[in-house]
């Protein structure tokens, strides 16, 4: 089976949402993701029930009929802001539901939020956050995809690895963005070794790191090589793991970022990736 390919609308947060999947269709890609973070037209916040029932009728007549979801959650928030963060976080997890009205397991990825405390002195409190949370998804039948993040004390595989086993929570799971371990120094497919037991989901964008300064950039415009994680993917089992896209707010923040050629891009790249792996089979 080959590698299927998907587009977040994190990219198209100017967009209308409608819109944003109707091009995301257009351009090639198969799977989608929705992004529900404050910042986004599509956050429960703001984003009415009505409004949500017309998108769950507009993705399944796209053929998007499974999306996981960009959650953006601050699992970590203290107590001043954790009541705000669970009521959001509900609203999050019963849209999220409400656009993936099969019976499949709807799937939201985040990473511990802008509230994380540093690793070396907090990683036991950062652990019983996402226990908490964890068990909040179980309550709410949704699995919760963490994700490491280059640039914070959360960003290699080990650390992501020891979060899921201390926790064994069936409900948590690891989103594999590549790029963010690739940036910290890790290799492909020691990354991907290590993550895939626990992985539910899997990114992909590019990047560097200088003198301490993280710069993300779009697959295939940097120095991670796409078709060897593609391999990693293939010989570590999760080749049935649609393959997402991503475009960090370092580019789609620009004033020259033109949406609709990224998502071109992206998926040209990805799919000359795909096509050449399966050429040498």
């Amino acid at each position: 089976m080959g590698f299927k390919l998907g587009y977040s609308t994190y990219a198209l947060k100017m967009i209308d949402p409608f819109d944003a999947i109707r091009m995301i269709k257009d351009t090639g890609y198969e799977f989608l993701e929705l992004c529900l973070s404050e910042d986004c037209i599509t956050s429960p916040a703001s984003f009415p029930i009505d409004k949500q029932i017309d998108l769950q009728r507009f993705c399944e007549d796209s053929g998007f009929q499974f999306p996981i979801f960009f959650g953006d959650i601050d699992v970590c928030a203290n107590a001043s802001d954790r009541v705000s963060m669970l009521e959001l976080t509900k609203k999050k997890f019963e849209m999220a539901h409400q656009i993936q009205s099969d019976y499949s397991k709807v799937m939201i990825t985040t990473t511990p939020g802008r509230s994380a405390p540093p690793w070396e002195s907090g990683k036991e409190r950062i652990r019983d956050a996402f226990h908490s949370m964890a068990d909040l998804a179980s309550k709410n039948d949704v699995i919760l995809a963490v994700e490491a993040h280059a640039g914070t004390d959360f960003e290699t595989p080990e650390k992501v690895v020891w979060l899921i086993e201390q926790i064994s929570n069936p409900n948590l799971k690891i989103d594999l963005d590549i790029s963010h371990f690739v940036v910290e120094g890790s290799r492909i497919g020691h990354s991907v070794k290590l993550c895939a037991p626990h992985t539910v989901m899997v990114h992909i964008k590019d990047g560097e790191k200088k003198y301490d300064e993280v710069r993300f950039d779009l697959p295939g415009s940097g120095n991670i090589d796409v078709i060897e994680f593609l391999e990693a993917l293939r010989l570590n089992g999760l080749e049935e793991m649609p393959v997402y896209a991503e475009v960090s707010v370092q580019q789609s923040s620009r004033k020259d970022y033109d949406p609709l050629k990224t998502a071109e891009f992206c998926f040209t790249v990805l799919d000359d990736a795909r096509k050449k792996l399966e050429s040498f089979n």
